[in-house]
C-alpha cells in the first residue's frame, strides 16, 4: 500500500480507564451515608446488615477490580513497549459493526485474523466502534500492530481519517437512530407508561398515609420539622411523577391497543408494590 499512514490510536499514550474500578464507589458512598444516619439522626431502618453490607461489596470491588484493570493495562502496555506484538496490514473485511446500544461487538477482519471489541467493555487497547464515532469500516485500509486480541496500535492512511466533528455527528447520528428503535417499539412504550402510572400512585398513597410511610425510616413520635420535611418530599415525588407521565403521554398517547395492556401491567405492577408496602409494614410492626 503506497499510502500515508497515520496514527490514530497508541496504547502508551492512553491513560487507564478506572471507571469500571470506580463502580465501587456508589455503594461504598451509600453504605457510609446509612451508617452516618443511622449513628446520628438514630434511623431505625434500614438493619445495620445493609450498610455494612454495601460498604463491604463496595471495597471489594475497588480492590478486586482496580488490580484488575490495573493489571490488564499493565501487561497491553508493557508488551508494546518490549515489542512482544505482531503486525497484520491489509483491508477491512467481513465487517459487522455493533449497534449503538451494544448488545454485540463490533468484529473485522484483516487477512485472516479477526478482531472484535465494545465501547461497552473496559479493556485495553482500542474498542471504539463505528455507532460512536469510530474510525473502522469496511474496505478501509489499516496497519495494526496486537498482541493476542488487543489491539495495541491502529493506523489508517490519513486522507481517510475523520475529524472530531465527524466522529461526533456519526455517534449522534446512531444515537438519535436507537432512540427513534427505541421509541418505536411497544413493549418498551407499554412498559414506561405503566411504570410512570405506578408512580403516580405510589406516591400519591406516600402523600395520603404519610405518618405510615414515614415508618419506614423513623419510628414515631417525630418532630414537626422532621414530619414537614417528609411531606414536602413526598409531595415533591407525586408532582414530578404526574409531570413525567403527562409528558410521556404528550409524546405516547394511549390508543385502542394499548390502552388494556397498559392497565394490566400498571395493576400488576402496583399489586406488587403494594405487596412489597404491606409485607414491610407488617415486618416493622412485627419487630416492635
Amino acid at each position: 500500500m503506497n499510502q500515508e499512514f497515520v496514527t490514530v490510536f497508541e496504547i502508551s499514550k492512553q491513560p487507564t480507564d478506572w471507571a469500571f474500578a470506580l463502580a465501587g464507589v456508589l455503594p461504598l458512598i451509600i453504605g457510609i451515608a446509612v451508617l452516618l444516619g443511622k449513628r446520628r439522626f438514630k434511623w431505625e431502618r434500614p438493619h445495620w446488615l445493609m450498610p455494612i453490607f454495601f460498604c463491604t461489596f463496595g471495597l471489594l470491588w475497588l480492590c478486586t477490580a482496580g488490580i484488575a484493570v490495573f493489571n490488564e493495562d499493565s501487561q497491553a502496555k508493557a508488551a508494546y513497549q518490549k515489542g512482544d506484538y505482531w503486525l497484520v496490514e491489509g483491508l477491512v473485511t467481513d465487517f459487522h459493526p455493533m449497534p449503538y446500544e451494544g448488545h454485540q461487538d463490533e468484529c473485522f477482519s484483516v487477512q485472516d485474523k479477526r478482531f472484535c471489541y465494545s465501547d461497552y467493555e473496559m479493556s485495553p487497547g482500542f474498542h471504539n466502534t463505528s455507532s460512536h464515532g469510530g474510525p473502522i469500516r469496511s474496505g478501509l485500509p489499516v496497519r495494526i500492530i496486537y498482541s493476542g486480541n488487543t489491539i495495541l496500535r491502529l493506523e489508517i492512511p490519513k486522507d481517510q481519517v475523520r475529524t472530531p466533528a465527524e466522529s461526533i455527528a456519526t455517534a449522534k447520528s446512531n444515537e438519535q437512530q436507537w432512540q427513534q428503535r427505541a421509541a418505536s417499539d411497544p413493549i418498551e412504550q407499554r412498559m414506561m407508561t405503566a411504570f410512570l402510572f405506578t408512580s403516580v400512585c405510589l406516591t400519591l398513597w406516600w402523600n395520603l398515609q404519610w405518618k405510615r410511610v414515614m415508618q419506614f425510616w423513623l419510628r414515631p413520635p417525630n418532630r414537626p420539622t422532621v414530619q414537614y420535611g417528609f411531606r414536602i418530599f413526598f409531595a415533591l415525588n407525586f408532582i414530578g411523577a404526574i409531570w413525567s407521565l403527562v409528558q410521556r403521554l404528550r409524546q405516547h398517547p394511549l390508543t385502542r391497543t394499548t390502552l388494556i395492556p397498559t392497565i394490566e401491567t400498571t395493576a400488576a405492577m402496583c399489586a406488587a408494590a403494594a405487596i412489597l408496602s404491606t409485607f414491610g409494614l407488617w415486618k416493622r410492626h412485627r419487630a416492635k
